[in-house]
């Protein structure tokens, strides 16, 4: 029986981070081709993601992971290959090394309006359909209703990355590969195939994931921790890091 961990109100799920090369890569891929299951999403477990991060005029949020804040909250919009058909917004609160994370599937015209600051149809929501604003898949957009007014969240930046996915459901595990990271200006289309972006990782170097609810299996738990590939968590989030590589960059700009 799995046992949910929660802190207040939120789901929790923990997570770790590791920085690793690509021949740790291909070695890690291997062991998990043998237990665990591709992501049916996607070719071969392979899709591409984008996120869109939205901060304040202060860059809060990047400046308390920067402080070292064990608790943190990330707003942002994601889409999977530069598609319009599946929109998320999406709030990530971090609780020291556990993750809560609320989603809510948004149309195009709600993706544009956010983009430009303006939460107005959420009120609207709330006005109207009452019953349906309260629902556990709007809570992310009643909660950025708030926190935009409070705090004026606006577009920063956007973060590109090709993801390969490994599930395994004994313990609910998630193994996410995140390469090819990149990082482009928050003011352009997040539909745009062509926007312009600056590499924001380290060539040969890409960042695995792994995610999971109460434990970690046994024989996953021993693969990350065998003596010969070495790993070493990572500290830093993919959107720090390309907030550093957009500022970096600035006035360059690589395709």
């Amino acid at each position: 029986m799995t046992i949910l961990l929660h802190y207040k109100t939120h789901g929790l799920r923990h997570e770790i981070k590791y920085s690793i090369s690509y021949a740790q890569y291909l070695e890690l891929r291997s062991r998990a081709m043998c237990f665990m299951r591709h992501d049916e999403n996607g070719t071969d477990g392979r899709y591409f993601i984008r996120s869109l991060y939205l901060d304040d005029i202060y860059l809060g949020n990047f400046n308390q992971k920067n402080a070292g804040l064990t608790r943190r909250r990330k707003y942002r919009i994601r889409i999977y290959n530069y598609s319009d058909s599946v929109i998320k917004f999406e709030i990530k609160d971090k609780f020291d090394s556990y993750i809560s994370k609320k989603s809510s599937v948004i149309t195009r015209e709600q993706c544009d309006s956010i983009i430009k600051g303006d939460f107005g149809f959420v009120g609207d929501m709330i006005l109207h359909d009452r019953e349906k604003a309260e629902s556990d898949k709007f809570r992310a957009l009643r909660m950025g209703f708030i926190d935009c007014a409070c705090k004026v969240l606006r577009p920063q930046v956007v973060v590109d990355y090709d993801r390969e996915v490994f599930i395994c459901d004994e313990g609910n595990v998630r193994i996410t590969f995140d390469m090819n990271i990149r990082a482009g200006q928050g003011t352009g289309s997040i539909f745009d195939t062509h926007l312009p972006t600056v590499p924001a990782y380290e060539s040969g170097k890409m960042i695995l994931e792994v995610k999971y609810d109460d434990y970690l299996p046994s024989f996953i738990r021993r693969m990350l921790r065998s003596k010969k590939l070495s790993l070493w968590q990572l500290a830093e989030s993919k959107y720090s890091l390309c907030c550093m590589a957009q500022s970096n960059y600035y006035g360059k700009v690589v395709y």
